[in-house]
């Protein structure tokens, strides 16, 4: 028993010694790679020290030199400072004498010199002092031709204005003079007599004023002394009379019937013309361009002012009533007018100008196309002025805004609504205002305060983007 023990100790012995030995032939192997780093660590710190070390003697030696330089160097300089001060307090004494000598010199010249600068400022006094009398004879000169051409530029521009308001004065006459002479007639065409005779009176008045100014100014006198010239003021025109503004206004029990709402008439929009007389004086008859010169008249595609567009202030549909039913205009309040005597006219034009509608938006029958013009009358309070392009425009925007409105109502089974909620002849808006009403030069304006076109690009301007003018045209600010 006790030699079985043994050999098992033996046994388990010898295992633990191998194991021990291959851990400590590892450490040792470990402990040798470890003494070797360190070594060559070593072996390149003692290197990088002599090379620093080297470096160091050799940048003393580069220092002893330099500094050898420098004090080389500050004793040159010493040596030149001293040289340049014996150099300089020579040069001093030298100057020293020289100023001495040159006082007394110019002591000398002073006496000279004074006659001298005594008689150079006489001369200079007599040349300044003829200059000035130069002067001033260019700049009374000037005045007084700038006197004179402010008289003749204001008068001009008085006379310019005066001759603006002849013409219109004339346009009208030469459109009632064209027209039958019946009792409607006599009385706007005396008033635009006596108006146009005033005006003529007025002008030629303001030219005597003017050119008597401007000869006492070439005479001498000063323009302040001279009473001031007062700016001519003329009378609104004359009212135009009813016979000349025609209604357009449908029969409301014909009003066509659409299985869609329409929303309320838009705000009303001016269209800008390319004429500034077209805003400042409304002619009835739009063909009529110049006095005396009647011109033929343009196909509806072209011209400013269409016959066919403006040929609705005179035109009655056959179903529509008579406008005596129409209320005043605001502002003007009550006016007695008297009976009119309606002449029979011709409901061709307005066929025509419905057969080209059709023809542009094949879409729509007569029916919707008459209630659209009615809107676009209503809205511009007038139908003169446009042209036939304009007036396509203006139609496809109606009919834009009604697609608009029924994209957005109920079903169409559901409705009913007819196309106005109440016949047109119960709105109490005027489809027209008189062409006295229109702003003239110097006159307040009764354009409702809405969203216009502009004149150069013809898109709406809201008021914000507004630029100011000084007559009824809109444009943009920028």
């Amino acid at each position: 028993q006790t030699d079985f023990k043994a050999a098992d100790a033996d046994v388990n012995t010898d295992q633990d010694i191998e194991k021990n030995l291959d851990k400590m032939m590892s450490e040792r192997a470990l402990l040798k790679e470890r003494y070797q780093e360190v070594l060559d660590k070593q072996r390149q710190v003692e290197n990088q020290l002599q090379v620093q070390l080297k470096q160091l003697q050799q940048r003393r030696e580069e220092e002893m030199k330099n500094h050898q330089e420098i004090l080389k160097a500050i004793q040159d300089v010493t040596i030149k400072r001293e040289e340049t001060k014996k150099k300089m307090e020579k040069e001093k004494k030298e100057f020293l004498q020289k100023e001495q000598d040159l006082k007394a010199e110019i002591e000398k010249l002073c006496e000279k010199g004074r006659r001298q600068l005594w008689e150079m400022e006489l001369d200079k006094l007599k040349n300044q002092h003829n200059e000035i009398n130069r002067n001033i004879l260019e700049e009374t000169e000037r005045a007084w031709k700038a006197e004179i051409l402010s008289l003749e530029s204001r008068k001009e521009l008085l006379v310019l204005k005066l001759e603006e308001a002849e013409k219109e004065a004339e346009l009208h006459l030469t459109y009632l003079k064209s027209a039958p002479p019946t009792l409607e007639t006599m009385r706007p065409k005396q008033e635009w007599e006596m108006r146009l005779n005033r005006i003529r009176m007025t002008k030629q008045s303001v030219r005597d004023q003017f050119n008597d100014h401007i000869q006492m100014v070439r005479n001498g006198t000063k323009l302040s002394s001279l009473p001031q010239i007062p700016t001519p003021t003329l009378p609104p025109p004359p009212s135009e009379t009813d016979f000349m503004l025609t209604a357009f206004q449908p029969n409301p029990a014909l009003t066509p019937r659409l299985p869609f709402p329409i929303g309320p008439v838009p705000v009303p929009m001016v269209m800008p013309s390319a004429d500034p007389r077209a805003l400042s004086f409304p002619l009835l008859n739009p063909a009529m361009s110049r006095p005396n010169q009647p011109s033929p008249p343009l196909p509806a595609s072209q011209g400013r002012s269409s016959p066919v567009v403006a040929s609705l202030m005179g035109t009655h549909s056959p179903h529509l009533p008579p406008a005596a039913s129409i209320p005043p205009p605001p502002g003007l309040g009550a006016v007695n007018v008297a009976p009119e005597f309606h002449r029979p006219q011709p409901a061709d034009k307005l066929e025509k100008l419905l057969e080209k509608l059709l023809t542009r938006f094949p879409q729509c029958n007569k029916a919707q196309l008459t209630n659209i013009l009615q809107q676009i009358k209503t809205a511009r309070r007038t139908m003169a002025g446009l042209t036939m392009e304009e007036l396509n425009q203006l139609v496809a925007a109606k009919l834009a805004e009604q697609e608009r409105a029924a994209a957005g109502a109920q079903p169409l089974g559901r409705i009913r609504a007819p196309m106005f909620s109440a016949p047109l002849s119960q709105i109490s808006t005027p489809m027209f205002l008189p062409p006295a009403q229109v702003a003239y030069p110097g006159t307040a304006s009764h354009t409702p305060a809405a969203c216009k076109l502009c004149l150069m690009c013809q898109k709406l301007v809201q008021p914000g983007d507004l630029h100011p003018m000084a007559c009824s045209h809109v444009l943009h600010k920028e």
